[in-house]
């Protein structure tokens, strides 16, 4: 019996030790989920603040310095801070304002990644914002401390937005987007100016379409310069199914990111037609495999990949070539009243 019981005590303690080691994990693991993943309300009105913004240092995670708000002086920067578990419609109107307006060269932008409590993960986000930043306009920073919205008294799980003037002052915190006279209101504050009108478009007639057919709506031309099979696209089903990294790859690829854009926008009873060798539906969309004369309209050469935009007044609203970036297609939606990525009815 002594034997049974001396081989049984040091058991019994490492297992007590393994549990006390689980449950710490666990319970580590559930205040970091807590920190980084909770959606608190948006209040009706935001806390007073109680540190300066000074104090922020948000990481480049690139060969870029880091950015310290305390040296932002002299000019009027905006912040547009986003996490995790930001909703997707959230900040949309605004988002896409910021992206469409023109600035001074004295008013800068920046975009944070709200990433409070997943410094663990600095190694993984590193090895994909290189990707993400030719996405953006404006320069991308993570915020791993959480400082933004602790200083600022944002609340967690939405849209953020933050103006800066020239001494550092806090001219604007939002949370939830802006929209209407408030867009209005950020413009003027910002000196911001709206494009310039469009140049007429030439005439041309393709799958259909002419000039004259996007007077009553507005009409878009997807030109591939290169085959795209079924197989290259991401997130359709029948599509690329690999690696996150050879999908991104992918989708570094001019055509196959237009082809895959292009197939998943609601085009809401815009026009469109797309030109070039495509092996997968486009539900909404005349495939055309070719057109050497509506290329040739448009300037583009036999192997240029491109997106043509002509507003309901004729004019040449976007003529964007190569890798379109994320940004851009949100102003395309705009242009056509479309819709980027509808979620699929289940």
């Amino acid at each position: 019996m002594p034997r049974i019981v001396s081989r049984l005590v040091p058991r019994s303690r490492t297992w007590r030790a393994i549990l006390a080691v689980l449950a710490l994990l666990v319970l580590g693991g559930c205040v970091w989920a807590w920190r980084v993943m909770r959606v608190e309300e948006i209040p009706e009105q935001l806390e007073e603040m109680e540190e300066s913004p000074d104090t922020i240092v948000l990481e480049s995670l690139s060969e870029t310095p880091d950015l310290e708000l305390g040296k932002q002086r002299g000019i009027t920067s905006f912040y547009v801070i986003v996490g995790m578990r930001t909703p997707k419609e959230e900040g949309v109107e605004l988002n896409r304002a910021l992206n469409r307006w023109q600035y001074p060269d004295d008013v800068k932008g920046y975009i944070v990644g709200d990433a409070e409590g997943a410094g663990m993960f600095r190694n993984m986000a590193r090895k994909y914002l290189d990707f993400f930043r030719k996405e953006a306009k404006f320069p991308i920073f993570i915020d791993f401390a959480g400082a933004m919205l602790r200083v600022f008294k944002l609340p967690k799980g939405h849209h953020g937005f933050v103006v800066l003037g020239p001494e550092g002052e806090v001219l604007v915190r939002k949370s939830g987007g802006m929209r209407g006279d408030e867009l209005d209101e950020l413009r003027t504050m910002l000196r911001a100016e709206l494009p310039p009108p469009p140049p007429p478009a030439p005439q041309f007639s393709v799958g259909g379409l002419t000039k004259d057919s996007c007077t009553d709506r507005p009409c878009v031309l997807v030109f591939l310069g290169e085959a795209v099979e079924k197989s290259q696209i991401p997130g359709i089903e029948g599509g690329f199914d690999g690696e996150m990294e050879d999908g991104m790859e992918l989708l570094n690829r001019p055509h196959v990111r237009l082809a895959a854009s292009a197939i998943k926008m609601d085009l809401k009873g815009a026009h469109g037609v797309l030109i070039g060798r495509l092996g997968a539906e486009a539900k909404q969309w005349t495939v055309v495999e070719e057109s050497a004369e509506t290329r040739s309209a448009f300037g583009l050469q036999p192997d240029e990949t491109a997106m043509i935009i002509i507003d309901e007044q004729g004019g040449l609203a976007m003529d964007a070539r190569g890798v379109v970036p994320m940004w851009m297609w949100g102003e395309a939606a705009d242009l056509l009243g479309a819709e980027l990525m509808p979620e699929d009815d289940d």
